[in-house]
């Protein structure tokens, strides 16, 4: 699938991490009926998502939601357990962040949303991204071009992204 305005979210397992655990689902249960704002992020831990994106995201939950967001959810390519302590360890989840994971990749790869940096250990992991749902047909596409940076992605330019 190229993912491109106007296509639909694809549906796939993933894990929500809810309540304390993490739960297996598919996406369109999580997606569907709803407007909803779905980040993708190389990895739980990695300087970039946990010191900037994850904070700017937090910082615009109220403004997301006053926007008629119904939910935003943070995916990564980690293992539930790693995924699981950073969800609690970032304050995400207290703010209202849905966290996400979609262990083996293929999400992102249904997507085409994946990239590989070996030579730091990301192997078939999510591209920063932004993807803006509403019932699942895909509103908006963000992408960053450059690994480390979060400019496109983050919640200010989300949010200014959410009116046109």
């Amino acid at each position: 699938m190229n993912t491109k305005v106007g296509s639909i979210f694809p549906e796939n397992a993933i894990y929500l991490y809810n309540d304390g655990k993490m739960k297996k689902t598919v996406t369109t249960s999580l997606f569907s009926n709803k407007k909803v704002i779905v980040i993708g992020m190389p990895g739980a831990f990695t300087p970039t998502c946990s010191n900037y994106h994850i904070p700017s995201i937090i910082e615009q939950m109220s403004n997301f939601k006053m926007h008629g967001i119904d939910e935003i959810f943070c995916l990564v390519v980690n293992d539930i357990h790693v995924t699981k302590v950073w969800a609690e360890q970032t304050g995400g989840t207290d703010s209202g962040l849905k966290f996400i994971t979609d262990t083996d990749s293929s999400l992102v790869n249904k997507l085409k949303l994946s990239f590989c940096a070996p030579d730091v250990g990301l192997i078939n992991r999510s591209k920063r991204f932004c993807l803006i749902l509403n019932d699942l047909i895909i509103k908006k596409i963000l992408i960053e071009e450059e690994r480390g940076v979060c400019n496109v992605t983050s919640g200010e330019n989300i949010l200014t992204q959410l009116d046109k």
